[in-house]
């Protein structure tokens, strides 16, 4: 059987200008997961926060340069998504996104409360670099909410009002949609209702009118449920959920994530 015949339209990227290796690719990745979590499985360690690593795959290879044109790897970077339950049942997010190709590295540092939409708590930090050299090359940002509903943003000094919340819904960070979409996973299927979210996307751009809505169930190439993301000014993307409630696979417009590494619990 062809490879890409396991892979479902929403994250099958091997036709068109896309190396013919992509299929093996995240099938391999998606086997080192599996080796990996029946690992962790029976050696847990409690202390240590929960951490899920992320490959980045291209969906499109056309613009992609990495240093070693001869590396047989198609990543082309990694997603670091670290959090950590404090004794005040906050939710400490560090999240690493580091693109080998184009030079782009973010750090964002949040807090959620732990609950089922992780809603954002309290104020955050973003560190964005990139290889250039010149005054362009760092950005930093600090961001709260304010009593009335505004989102501020805090950069070289100054305030700006990026949005205010209208609604009664939570504000939630497409990085924590890692925890939020397995939260709520049942509750779409089962239902087959969309659930209406407010997004801030990378801590930075206000997106009020969000849906998640389930999207299918596959068996190959393993056990799967689909759920997609659309909304006002944002790009559609789908997240892939096995039986532990693990994301493993987010497929987003220009690249795709794929799960190979999850260590340590939430106590």
């Amino acid at each position: 059987m062809n490879n890409s015949q396991l892979l479902h339209w929403s994250f099958d990227y091997s036709y068109g200008s896309q190396s013919n290796k992509y299929a093996q690719e995240l099938l391999n990745l998606l086997h080192v997961y599996e080796t990996q979590s029946a690992y962790n499985d029976t050696n847990v360690n409690e202390e240590l926060p929960i951490k899920h690593i992320y490959q980045i795959l291209p969906n499109f290879w056309r613009g992609y340069k990495r240093d070693n044109a001869q590396e047989e790897s198609l990543s082309i970077g990694a997603v670091t998504i670290e959090r950590q339950l404090d004794h005040k049942n906050l939710l400490h997010y560090n999240v690493q996104y580091d693109n080998t190709t184009s030079g782009e590295n973010l750090n964002l540092h949040f807090c959620c409360q732990n609950d089922i939409y992780c809603s954002l708590n309290g104020s955050w930090r973003v560190e964005a670099n990139n290889r250039c050299s010149d005054n362009y090359s760092t950005l930093t940002w600090e961001g709260y909410i304010t009593a009335e509903k505004e989102i501020q943003h805090i950069v070289n000094g100054f305030e700006i009002c990026i949005g205010t919340m209208e609604s009664s819904l939570p504000l939630i960070c497409n990085w924590s949609l890692f925890d939020v979409i397995p939260n709520l996973a049942e509750k779409i299927k089962k239902s087959g209702d969309k659930e209406k979210i407010v997004l801030l996307d990378d801590l930075e751009q206000f997106r009020p009118k969000c849906k998640l809505g389930y999207l299918d169930s596959i068996d190959l190439p393993m056990p799967l449920d689909g759920f997609y993301l659309y909304g006002t000014g944002v790009l559609p993307s789908y997240w892939w959920i096995d039986k532990k409630k693990d994301i493993v696979i987010v497929s987003r417009v220009f690249d795709t994530l794929v799960l190979t590494e999850k260590t340590g619990s939430i106590s």
